[in-house]
Order: C-alpha cells, then sequence, then structure tokens
C-alpha cells in the first residue's frame, strides 16, 4: 500500500485560490447587498439580458422626454402669461378708446391718450420679445432671433418709415402739415382700412416687423405623441393689437378735427376689440397645449413606473439572501485566511 503525500506548497496554491474565488463572491454580493440589484446582469440573467437592456433604452427615451417637457412647460407657461398680460393690456385700451370717442383732439386729454398707446405699444414689443431658457416664446421655429422690432426708435424703425409713407402717398402731405386739419372723417377711415392696414399683415409685417417663422415649433411630448407647442408673433392677434396702438400713438396727437379724430378713435376701437378677442383665443391654444404636455406627463409616469416594476422583477435581488451569502463568504474566507497562515508557519525546522 502507497501512501500519496501532498506539499506544503499545493496547498497553499489551492488555499490561495479559494481566497482569490471568495474575494470575488464577496465584492459581488457586497455589491448587490447595497445596491439590491445584481451585480453582473448579464452574467445572471444570460440571454434574458436582451429584454433587461430594452426595457433600459425604453425608460432611458422616456426619461429624455420628461427633461424634453419640463422645458417645454417653462416656455409655455411664460407664452401663456406674457398673452394674459398683453391681453389685460388691450382691455385696458378698449376701455380708454372708447372714452377717446368723445374726447376733443388737441386737449389734454387726447394727449393722455396717445401717450397710453405709445407707452402699450413699448410693452407690447417687450412682452412679444418674452425668452424662456435662451428662446423666444413667440419666434416659431426661429427661436433665437427677436420676433417683434421695436417701433418707435431713433433713426426712426422701417415700420414707422413705412406708416409716414403710406400716410403721405394717400394724402399728399406730411403728419407734420397744416393741411392735416381738413382730413375728413370718411378720408380718415378709408385710410386706417386701406394703406395703414396694410401695413400690419403679409410681407410688410414681416419686412418691418416680425422676424418670427409663422411655422409654429413642434416637440415629442410623448413617445408617439408630437404636437405644436408655440405660436408665432405673424397671427393676426398680434397684427392687429400693433395696429391699433399705432394708430393711436402715431395720429392720435395730430391736428385732426373733430370728425377725423372720432373716426381715428372708432377704428382702433374696432381693431382693438378684434385684437383683444385674438389674444384671448391665443390664450387658450397655449393653455390647450398645456393641457396637452400635462396629459402627457402623466402618461410618461405611469409607464416610468411599469418600466420600473419590470426591471426590478429582473435585477432586484432577495436582501435577507444576499446578506446571509455574504456573512457565509466572509466566514469562509476568514477560514481560509487563517488555514494560509497557518500552512506558511509550517517548517521541518519545527520538528528536528
Amino acid at each position: 500500500m502507497s501512501v500519496s503525500s501532498v506539499s506544503t506548497s499545493t496547498v497553499s496554491s489551492i488555499l490561495q485560490n479559494t481566497v482569490g474565488r471568495l474575494q470575488t463572491q464577496l465584492t459581488t454580493t457586497s455589491t448587490e447587498a447595497s445596491t439590491g440589484l445584481l451585480a453582473d446582469i448579464g452574467l445572471t440573467l444570460g440571454e434574458n439580458s436582451g429584454q433587461d437592456i430594452t426595457l433600459h433604452q425604453q425608460m432611458s427615451d422616456l426619461n429624455a422626454i420628461s427633461s424634453s417637457n419640463q422645458l417645454v412647460t417653462a416656455q409655455l407657461d411664460t407664452a401663456y402669461n406674457a398673452l394674459t398680460n398683453l391681453q389685460s393690456s388691450t382691455e385696458s385700451m378698449v376701455s380708454q378708446l372708447v372714452t377717446g370717442q368723445s374726447t376733443t383732439p388737441g386737449t389734454s386729454g387726447a394727449a393722455a391718450l396717445q401717450q397710453a398707446a405709445s407707452g402699450a405699444l413699448s410693452s407690447f414689443t417687450s412682452t412679444m420679445n418674452s425668452e424662456s431658457g435662451g428662446q423666444y416664446v413667440f419666434g416659431g421655429i426661429n427661436t433665437g432671433v427677436a420676433p417683434v422690432a421695436s417701433y418707435s426708435q431713433t433713426p426712426a424703425s422701417a415700420a414707422q418709415t413705412a406708416v409716414d409713407n403710406a400716410f403721405q402717398a394717400t394724402f399728399g402731405f406730411a403728419t407734420t402739415s397744416p393741411s392735416v386739419s381738413t382730413i375728413t372723417a370718411t378720408q380718415m377711415t378709408n385710410f386706417l382700412s386701406t394703406q395703414f392696414a396694410a401695413q400690419f399683415t403679409g410681407s410688410n409685417w414681416t419686412s418691418n416687423w416680425s422676424s418670427a417663422s409663422s411655422t409654429a415649433q413642434s416637440n415629442r411630448i410623448g413617445v408617439n405623441e408630437t404636437v405644436p407647442t408655440s405660436i408665432s408673433a405673424n397671427q393676426s392677434a398680434f397684427q392687429d393689437t400693433a395696429q391699433a396702438l399705432v394708430m393711436v400713438s402715431e395720429f392720435g396727437g395730430l391736428n385732426l378735427n373733430a370728425s377725423a379724430y372720432s373716426a381715428l378713435m372708432t377704428s382702433a376701437s374696432s381693431v382693438m376689440n378684434s385684437a383683444n378677442n385674438g389674444l384671448i383665443g391665443a390664450a387658450a391654444t397655449v393653455g390647450n397645449m398645456q393641457n396637452q404636455v400635462t396629459n402627457a406627463n402623466s402618461a410618461i409616469s405611469l409607464q416610468q413606473n411599469t418600466l420600473n416594476t419590470q426591471i426590478n422583477n429582473k435585477e432586484a435581488v432577495n436582501s435577507y439572501q444576499v446578506a446571509t451569502e455574504v456573512s457565509n463568504i466572509s466566514t469562509q474566507l476568514q477560514t481560509a485566511y487563517s488555514l494560509t497562515s497557518q500552512i506558511h508557519k509550517l517548517s521541518l525546522v519545527n520538528f528536528l
């Protein structure tokens, strides 16, 4: 009968391999214990890991849409607040213009109304150039440029020059001429509804007033939902607002006779009423966009919860079981360390 011998070197090597394996297992289980998730999804799930990757891709897409929707919400909130303020201003001007119809031209009342219109026109420009996150909310898809140019400036703006030219071409004299007092109510009404009104539509508007795109900005607010998320400064409500305000600020201080001045106030009141109604409609449109984004966010939240549940079902570990494994592996590792230390102390010198 032969006796097999095992050297201390062989035993030491086996123990070192065991220690390495246990250390790897301890690292893995410790990670799972702290995160509550599988440390190596591919190794654990095997061929089913592809489904898990798909779930993560879907979650990433939802997270990106959710982040984008936060920016869209901020832009729509800015637009809605701007429209609310603008509509409040037009309501105030409508009331003042009704009073202006019985105001005598050249009086302090007429001067106050002209100044009010000039101030409202300046505020209109500022409001139309509202920004959110560095983007102009009324620029359509052209969000990088202020959509509306200032009317009153030095030297005269393109819009102001065009209005002055239209006045002179119609009446044959400038707004500063004494002949202004000879303009009849009919002539004033016809001018305001034709040559003057034309300055606030079509190519005149886009050339002299607006740098906005008529194409609304659109955003993907849901997995399968892309909707318009802005309105353009080129809409008629804004054109009417500018038209009525310029009408009063530009001609309200002229040396008009009483009938021509009354015709001016009547026309301005009519256009401003139209502008006010248009702004109410624009605010409603933006409000509907806000609701669409809110509903989309709610749907996204539900989808994210569902995906989280599916991912956790695949990746979550049993915390009690993992904690037990950590304890067992730690005990085995300490035992292996102890045996390794004992073997290293073995020497023939101790037995001689």
